[in-house]
């Protein structure tokens, strides 16, 4: 079976105002949602013919329940629930709560917030500095756990 090829012209007053090439007619509902109160004209590039008005209403509707029927897949879907969206969130924020010591002055902070607050210091340069062991700005830091 050959593969059938289309150009779909749309026409607003009489005018084209676009033309698409499509191998299926799935986005008729679509180009039809774009353009309001329009003619759409199909042109099979295979066969060389044009396709009768009624057959393009036809075609509008079952593009339009292939559309419905996607649609109701993509609802069927499994949707990730909250809960596991806050455990996530909840992870991240316990790591910035995480207690710090700065070796050199031996001071304890709360949070890597806290420590960046206390020393004038951003937290990225801190987490930096636990995560590689490398000082950021003369200092070394490390979880106090």
């Amino acid at each position: 079976m050959k593969k059938h090829n289309y150009l779909v012209s749309v026409f607003v007053m009489g005018r084209n105002v676009n033309s698409y090439f499509s191998e299926n007619l799935d986005d008729l509902v679509t180009i039809k949602a774009l353009h309001k109160n329009c003619e759409i004209n199909i042109f099979d590039l295979l066969s060389f013919t044009t396709m009768p008005k009624s057959q393009v209403e036809i075609e509008i509707k079952k593009s339009g329940e292939r559309w419905k029927k996607s649609m109701e897949r993509v609802a069927e879907t499994p949707k990730r629930s909250s809960q596991t969206l806050i455990t996530k969130r909840q992870k991240v924020k316990k790591y910035w709560e995480r207690p710090v010591v700065c070796v050199e002055t031996g001071q304890l902070f709360s949070s890597i917030r806290e420590c960046s607050e206390h020393l004038g210091i951003s937290h990225k340069s801190i987490w930096n500095a636990i995560n590689s062991g490398k000082p950021r700005h003369g200092l070394h830091f490390r979880n106090a756990r």
